[in-house]
């Protein structure tokens, strides 16, 4: 639940710069018997388990309901295979990891927590519109490729995601930017990084993008998710 749009804004409300333990003590909670739970518990363990760190976590947790779970939007990029395909054992596939899948994860838990704690659909959109201009902000210039990816963002949190807004140098020297490719409908275009994240230094990845590339709007992935998890 922390890592919801209703969660957080109740965080701001109190006034303080985070949550401490006072701030943790007021937070509302549902009851465990809602039928919000497995989906809540799936997609926040599938979002923070992403190496065998995780694999005690994620045993504990198990739930045979995971595997019941469906995502809220009809996408290509959101195989309901994922859920289908989860076993009580972590391992790799257990993990959402691409940028498009992981974001309809927080979509979806703002709606089941707004559900659990009773909020309308319109007072979650209305804390979305109101408290959150910078997340909006973020989400009008984000594009995803075709395979989930991030190929372009202004958030200032994922420095580094995707291409740059303009490509720089001549000639052989031309570096790709944004507003060179964001008119493809069409093939590949592909960028070579320094990847200095894990263990064993430096390592040059190739990223492949697949056009055409769109943006999410996620006031109506809210009204959608809302109605899915209504009727299920």
């Amino acid at each position: 639940m922390g890592i919801s749009v209703p969660v957080d804004f109740f965080v701001k409300s109190t006034g303080m710069g985070h949550a401490n333990k006072n701030v943790l003590r007021q937070l509302p909670f549902p009851p465990t018997s809602a039928s919000q739970i497995p989906g809540l518990r799936l997609r926040t363990l599938a979002l923070n388990c992403l190496t065998t760190h995780y694999a005690d976590l994620w045993s504990e947790c198990w739930d045979e309901a995971f595997r019941q779970q469906r995502w809220a939007k009809d996408n290509p990029r959101l195989p309901n295979s994922f859920f289908t395909k989860l076993t009580p054992t972590w391992q790799r596939d257990c993990a959402l990891r691409t940028d498009y899948a992981r974001r309809q994860a927080l979509v979806e838990i703002d709606v089941l927590v707004a559900q659990a704690l009773k909020l309308t659909l319109e007072e979650l959109i209305t804390i979305y519109r109101v408290q959150f201009p910078v997340m909006q902000q973020y989400e009008r210039d984000t594009w995803y490729d075709q395979n989930g990816r991030i190929v372009f963002t202004a958030s200032k949190g994922l420095s580094g995601v995707g291409f740059p807004r303009k490509g720089s140098g001549r000639g052989a020297n031309k570096t790709t930017g944004w507003e060179d490719i964001c008119e493809m409908t069409s093939d590949t275009v592909s960028r070579t990084i320094i990847d200095d994240t894990l263990p064993g230094g430096p390592v040059e990845r190739t990223i492949t993008y697949e056009a055409p590339f769109d943006r999410c709007d996620r006031v109506k992935d809210y009204r959608l998710a809302w109605e899915f998890f209504e009727e299920n």
